[in-house]
C-alpha cells in the first residue's frame, strides 16, 4: 500500500522546495481569524475532504511560525473529517495521523 502525504508549510519559498509542497492556508483552508473555536473551511463534500482523509503522513515545515490556534483548528477539523470512517478518532490528536513538525524551534 503506497503511503499518501501532504507537504504543507508556512512560507511560500520553502512550499515551492518540496515535491507537492503548499503553504498551510491553501491546504487546509485556515481562516485568517483564528478564535477558541475556529476550524478549517472543509467540508465533508468536497475532494479536499477525500485528500485529508486519506493522507496517512502530514508534514509541516517552518511550523514555529504558526498560532497554537492555527493547529487547534486543523485537530478539530480533521476529527471532524475523520469520525466518519471510525467514531473513536475523535479522542486522538489530529485524528491519529502522524504529523511530522519541522522548522526552528530555540
Amino acid at each position: 500500500m503506497k503511503a499518501r502525504k501532504n507537504c504543507a508549510c508556512s512560507c511560500l519559498l520553502v512550499s515551492l522546495l518540496l515535491l507537492g509542497g503548499r503553504i498551510a492556508h491553501s491546504r487546509f483552508k485556515i481562516p485568517i481569524d483564528l478564535h477558541n473555536q475556529s476550524t478549517c473551511n472543509i467540508t465533508q463534500q468536497m475532494k479536499m475532504a477525500d485528500l485529508r482523509r486519506k493522507a496517512d503522513l502530514i508534514i509541516w515545515d517552518e511550523a514555529p511560525m504558526m498560532h497554537h490556534r492555527t493547529f487547534e483548528a486543523i485537530d478539530r477539523t480533521l476529527r471532524d473529517l475523520m469520525q466518519l470512517d471510525d467514531a473513536h478518532v475523535i479522542k486522538k490528536i489530529f485524528s491519529g495521523k502522524t504529523v511530522v513538525l519541522g522548522g526552528d524551534f530555540q
